[in-house]
């Protein structure tokens, strides 16, 4: 083909390609700070430099100086792939690509057709036959790169414009049409469907389809790769959900929610996926009921969760699915009951200070009257000696209130046969029995379940024996194993025993194991009236009343649900649930409660 000379149209429009770029880098120059901007200028400033050489080519074709601007073009052509493909690669999101050693990598092909053109050794890259060049293997090895370079910039601009919400899809269109129509016009010339390099007629369109970009679609602003950085990154689960209750999009946070459902959730129907938690898909379904905004809180594996659906529309109006935002709150929750505990706490020292200890100072100060007055003041002083007891009493109590109702923070596997069997020996059992019916290791504070277990035992002990307690010298050994391992002895401690208690695991999760314990005898039961956890509530005139309170804080303060029943034997049971169990979450040995002085009985 022959290099064109005198060819007055063409000369035109290499010479408008030279204007435009210089116009475009100047806007260019003003968003330089802007993603992307820096590559997209010097990339437009490169094909000006590219339709600028061929232009002078068409004045001086020959010789030293022809050679000059024939390398200079191929300069230009480097430039442009390689600011285009930097360009894309932010635009994109990519940029853990642009890294120094890669752009190096990248500079290697046009550093070598540079000095392949300029010394051209043997006709490689080129050879001119009366005045018409024949490329050779040289070039159409730059070609298939160039076009390599191409194939994957539009590639990636296409997926983007694929998966971008309607507001970018103008300005990736913009970019998709401006990169395809440079190349097309390059392809027409290199495969000899014209006579004469018609690469800058591609140049003006994807010039003009720029300044369109730029200006009409906020080209440099709005950068649709910041909306995939926000929710790849943002911590709440994002759900897409079409018509049919189909997952089609998620982001990480989403994914890792679901992860232990299904590793590969999109196109199933959130119903087979919430299969197992029919609390959530009852609360989706509500939720999607009408097509408003909407939001709840639901209670779930463990965990507590907020909810917002957002019903989603095409540009037409009509409603194609649902957006659905989860965060977990499941901390939020837990600071919102210890809150409410604290503030529970205070309420109930307010409450001891005005009644429970006025009480007995009252009683005392009364004995104290009596006995200044009477002949023989050792009956009162025995009263008011018990009086001082009792407020001593309750002011241990409510301290171990206090202390026992703070926060879990840093519970450790702990045998709970082993914590049962070290609570009995800590309490005055007499001729009661222990029984160790199922075993499992809990992550919980050792010391404050051994204290939720020795006032469970004692409430027993003092409330649900049939008949008064023997107070002969009978060790806790002799009906239940101190260790806390099963006790081999239990049909014949129950026997011989006027009380039989029973320590057991109940439910089973996903794993296998248990879900929670259960404390319970076969005593008199608990009363049919009162709530036996309420601060103060007795049955014995000599209690405190908050053996019980101790036990339901210590539950709260592991996140445990406690309720009070009845035995199979008519007894009184307690079940807590929603405990962890650390058989699989770790290897090591249970901890051992350290060594502690019986709290509180009701």
């Amino acid at each position: 083909m022959a290099f064109p000379t005198g060819i007055a149209p063409i000369q035109l429009i290499y010479l408008i390609v030279v204007f435009n770029s210089v116009a475009l880098a100047g806007i260019l120059w003003r968003h330089r700070g802007r993603t992307g901007a820096v590559p997209l200028l010097v990339n437009v400033l490169s094909t000006g430099l590219w339709a600028g050489s061929l232009l002078a080519r068409t004045v001086v074709d020959r010789g030293l100086v022809a050679r000059v601007f024939l390398v200079i073009v191929f300069l230009s052509i480097g430039l442009y792939l390689l600011t285009l493909l930097v360009f894309t690669l932010e635009y994109t999101g990519r940029e853990r690509f642009i890294r120094p050693s890669i752009v190096a990598a990248l500079s290697i092909e046009p550093i070598l057709v540079i000095i392949f053109v300029a010394v051209n050794p043997d006709g490689f890259f080129f050879d001119v036959v009366d005045g018409t060049v024949e490329w050779g293997i040289g070039f159409w090895i730059h070609t298939a790169y160039a076009y390599t370079i191409l194939a994957v910039v539009t590639m990636l601009i296409f997926g983007l414009l694929y998966r971008s919400q309607a507001v970018y899809r103008g300005q990736i269109a913009v970019m998709l049409v401006g990169t395809i129509a440079a190349w097309a016009a390059n392809s027409v010339y290199v495969f000899d469907l014209v006579d004469v390099e018609v690469s800058p007629v591609g140049f003006l369109v994807t010039g003009i389809l720029y300044a369109i970009g730029i200006v009409h679609y906020r080209l440099t602003d709005l950068v649709p790769i910041a909306r995939d950085r926000v929710l790849d990154n943002v911590s709440d689960g994002i759900f897409v959900v079409d018509e049919q209750d189909r997952l089609i999009d998620l982001n990480p946070a989403g994914r890792a929610l679901l992860e232990d459902i299904d590793p590969a959730p999109i196109g199933k129907r959130l119903e087979s996926l919430l299969a197992d938690y029919p609390e959530l898909w009852d609360e989706y379904r509500a939720l999607t009921a009408t097509r408003t905004d909407g939001d709840s809180e639901v209670a779930v594996a463990g965990g507590h969760y907020h909810l917002r659906m957002t019903p989603l529309e095409d540009g037409r109006d009509r409603h194609i699915g649902w957006l659905c935002i989860v965060r977990d709150i499941t901390d939020r929750k837990r600071q919102e009951a210890q809150v409410e505990r604290q503030n529970e706490r205070l309420e109930r020292f307010a409450s001891v200070v005005s009644h429970d200890l006025r009480n007995p100072l009252n009683v005392a100060e009364g004995y104290l009257d009596l006995a200044r007055e009477a002949d023989d003041p050792e009956p009162s002083l025995d009263e008011i000696e018990q009086s001082h007891d009792r407020m001593a009493a309750i002011i241990e109590d409510v301290l171990a209130l206090a202390r026992d109702g703070t926060t879990i923070t840093d519970p450790e596997p702990a045998s709970l046969a082993a914590l049962a069997g070290r609570a009995w020996e800590s309490v005055d059992t007499g001729d009661a029995g222990l029984v160790i019916a199922s075993e499992t290791t809990i992550l919980a504070d050792a010391d404050r379940v051994t204290r939720l277990l020795e006032n469970l035992f004692r409430n027993a002990i003092e409330h649900g024996a049939n008949e008064p307690t023997s107070q002969a010298d009978h060790h806790a050994v002799e009906h239940g194993p101190a260790d806390g391992s099963e006790d081999t002895t239990g049909t014949e401690a129950s026997e011989r025993s006027s009380l039989t208690v029973e320590v057991g695991t109940v439910g089973t999760d996903g794993t296998g194991g248990p879900t929670g314990f259960y404390v319970a005898d076969d005593g008199r039961g608990l009363p049919d009236d009162g709530d036996v956890f309420e601060d103060g509530y007795t049955t014995n005139p000599d209690g405190t009343g908050f053996g019980l309170s101790i036990v339901s804080g210590i539950a709260a303060a592991h996140g445990w649900t406690v309720e009070a029943g009845e035995s199979e034997h008519g007894g009184a049971r307690f079940e807590f649930r929603g405990i962890e169990t650390g058989d699989d979450a770790t290897g090591s040995t249970p901890r051992q409660p350290a060594d502690t002085n019986p709290n509180g009985g009701s």
